[in-house]
């Protein structure tokens, strides 16, 4: 991210990694040991990572999870799932499909 880069060449910003813990509480172990961090996130987006994950902390904060590129999809889309199998996938012709079931994208007026 560019961002990140930006900001940790300029030594304003600690840029970091680590292990998310196991436990009732989200904490993340890396050169130091961060309970419940704030996590930034865009509005409306809430989540709860699963133990042994990799986080970016950003001093002090949870900047997101480390994970590889999905290459199951195509530019432009974009996949929302949880750890029990709950998807949606919004395709880029405007599809939107739901734990399997596809909805056509809605008409043009």
């Amino acid at each position: 991210m560019w961002l990140t880069r930006k900001l940790a060449d300029e030594g304003g910003v600690r840029l970091r990694s680590g292990l998310v813990e196991d436990g009732e509480a989200f904490a993340v172990q890396g050169e130091n040991r961060y309970e419940r961090p704030e996590q930034l996130l865009p509005y409306g987006f809430s989540s709860a990572a699963e133990a042994g994950g990799r986080a970016v902390m950003l001093d002090g904060y949870c900047a997101g999870l480390c994970s590889a590129p999905d290459q199951s999809l195509l530019p432009g889309e974009v996949r929302l799932y949880s750890a029990g199998g709950a998807e949606i996938l919004l395709k880029r012709d405007g599809t939107v499909v739901v734990n399997g079931q596809s909805f056509p994208p809605k008409e043009a007026g």
